[in-house]
């Protein structure tokens, strides 16, 4: 990690986010009914989303984290990817539900305006929420971990729908009484674009499909090694946290064992120093004859 506050920081961000979502549903639930906001309720419903979703997130940071096996030779990091993936799904079931309800209000012509009380609970959402978005991606970005990162767009998504939430409020108390549940209907529809961006990602890193530009730095880094006649394959797959590397590189067929081994030590080296997280790289020699 870039800074030794950040291992500190990084071990605090599920109790933070746990306590902070606590906090926020009794806060806005009790605002938005006491309030009549339709539009707080659909907040605090949210964050009760969200609730679930650190728990989850919890869970699999515990089963990634385990070392590898005999059984999972490769580890257990994809099991943050399949984690992002359950939280985007659950969080896609409630922007849907909200969604549906808030269009309903309108349809249905109902007259909702709120106290102002429910606009405090919007705007400490925003102010948490803000927070929380804040930590959570500076961790996710140190530790390279897709489920925080989720996470950390969770609580944007949050930070959003609280702030059309506030507008929904203060927009019904100057008479547009149709503006809380439109607020309602914002908070769905935010919810469900950051779904489906993030839940793609999720599903692109399961399923092993590495930026090119990422090998496309290996392989110019890896021009720079002595004795090799070309690279032949650099195959690279995203595993939680971690990347692992397979790189195949031509050698003459006279290199001797020794030069082989100072060859995969120098390449490994130089293909670390491009990483700026955990990685295992492995290295692997491909003879061919002088005049090929």
């Amino acid at each position: 990690m870039k800074y030794k506050a950040c291992e500190k920081c990084a071990k605090m961000v599920g109790t933070v986010n746990v306590l902070g979502n606590i906090l926020m549903i009794l806060i806005k639930g009790y605002l938005g009914v006491v309030g009549g906001s339709k539009g707080l309720i659909a907040d605090a419903i949210h964050s009760s989303a969200d609730l679930l979703a650190t728990i989850v997130m919890i869970i699999g940071l515990k089963i990634s984290g385990r070392t590898k096996d005999e059984e999972y030779p490769f580890g257990y990091g994809k099991a943050e990817y399949l984690v992002a993936i359950v939280i985007y799904l659950f969080l896609l079931v409630i922007g849907l539900y909200i969604l549906y309800d808030g269009s309903m209000a309108i349809i249905n012509g109902r007259r909702v305006t709120p106290c102002l009380s429910a606009a405090w609970g919007a705007i400490f959402s925003i102010a948490i929420n803000e927070l929380m978005f804040r930590q959570s991606l500076c961790v996710g970005t140190q530790t390279n971990s897709p489920s925080i990162v989720a996470k950390a767009w969770e609580s944007r998504s949050d930070v959003l729908s609280s702030v059309a939430v506030l507008v929904g409020i203060l927009g019904a108390k100057m008479g547009f009484h149709f503006m809380d549940p439109l607020a309602a209907i914002a908070v769905g529809i935010i919810i469900l674009r950051i779904c489906v961006v993030m839940l793609k990602d999720a599903v692109v890193n399961l399923m092993d499909i590495v930026p090119e530009i990422m090998t496309d730095e290996v392989r110019q880094a890896l021009s720079g090694v002595k004795d090799i006649t070309g690279v032949k394959d650099i195959h690279a797959r995203e595993v939680g946290q971690e990347v692992e590397l397979d790189i195949s590189l031509y050698v003459d067929e006279n290199t001797t064992v020794s030069q082989g081994e100072r060859i995969k030590e120098e390449a490994k080296k130089l293909v670390a120093g491009l990483m700026d997280r955990r990685s295992t790289i492995k290295v692997g020699l491909v003879p061919v004859p002088a005049d090929a």
